[in-house]
């Protein structure tokens, strides 16, 4: 027994003092590989979205931005697993595009952009950058335009076209899209259940594209005129009937009358109620008592709520 402790125990002595230097280095070695061991499962990679803050040119610059920059992008970063949680929570300062001279035409995202921990790294940018489209801001005025809905009370209608006060306003955007504007459309007019008159509105004007805007009021005054609806009806070679001289003639002795009024007076008109006149004695310079004359003289109808266009509009009198 006592021969067996003293083995083990020289196979103990000889085991720590025996290759003592090598022993050493396999030491460190194994300490070295545990901590960097340790350090690679401490380190992890994340992706996080960054928010992207632009400041763009003056107004008087006369550029606009055409291209559609994201409100985030998104970054992976690698580091130590407590450093990225706590970036997670508290989350990336935005970057900050200066666009200011309104000429750039590429934005390169690298990691000088991005407010990071010392012992952070950025691995990849998506997107690593963005290609910017400019144009030139212009402005030119174009027509306001106004539309009619509905229908008037039966038996009107709408007279004319709408008026628009003011009549043009100023528009204002990049110049590919001001340039295809041709008018400011304004919210309809309903014209439902009005009878004659004069009808005066205060309406919005729709709003414009994107990236465009009006210079000027939000809405215009439109003006409709309700007329009662017509009808028409044509009277053909009716004789013309000379007033203040018997026995005048006239040159065509016929003349052809259309008749504009209501539809319930234009119906019930027969031919014989149109007589178109030559009145002499409506004239200055004609001598009713002389012998012989010759006048040109206008043709009238005179109607009942209605109006009469004729054709040819005056003749030539003879006595």
């Amino acid at each position: 027994m006592k021969r067996l402790s003293s083995a083990f125990f020289s196979f103990l002595k000889g085991a720590f003092t025996e290759n003592v230097g090598l022993k050493a280095v396999s030491l460190a070695l194994a300490v070295g590989l545990f901590a960097f061991l340790y350090g690679q499962q401490d380190e992890q990679q994340r992706t996080i979205p960054v928010a992207v803050v632009i400041r763009p040119p003056a107004e008087d610059a006369n550029r606009e931005l055409m291209t559609q920059i994201p409100a985030s992008i998104h970054v992976t970063l690698r580091g130590p697993a407590r450093a990225l949680d706590r970036l997670i929570q508290t989350g990336v300062p935005p970057v900050e595009l200066d666009l200011r001279q309104g000429h750039k035409e590429q934005i390169v995202f690298d990691e000088s952009m991005f407010h990071l921990p010392p012992d952070t790294r950025v691995t990849i940018i998506d997107p690593p950058s963005i290609d910017l489209e400019w144009e030139d801001v212009i402005s030119r005025q174009i027509p306001v335009q106004a539309s009619i809905a509905g229908q008037p009370a039966t038996g009107y209608i709408v007279k004319g076209e709408p008026e628009v006060e003011p009549p043009q306003i100023t528009v204002r955007g990049p110049q590919s899209l001001v340039e295809v504007m041709q008018f400011a459309r304004l919210a309809p007019f309903d014209v439902s259940g009005l009878s004659e008159g004069t009808h005066r509105r205060r309406i919005a004007i729709d709003a414009p594209p994107s990236r465009v805007r009006f210079i000027g009021p939000s809405s215009a005054n439109v003006t409709v005129h309700i007329a009662r609806r017509l009808s028409e009806a044509r009277f053909e070679k009716r004789p013309v009937e000379v007033i203040g001289i018997p026995g005048a003639t006239t040159v065509p002795r016929t003349v052809d009358v259309t008749v504009l009024g209501p539809p319930e007076i234009v119906r019930a008109l027969r031919a014989e109620q149109v007589v178109p006149r030559a009145d002499l004695t409506k004239m200055q310079g004609v001598d009713l008592e002389a012998r012989h004359g010759t006048a040109v003289v206008k043709v009238t109808v005179e109607l009942a709520r209605a109006e009469a266009e004729i054709q040819p509009p005056t003749v030539y009198v003879r006595w």
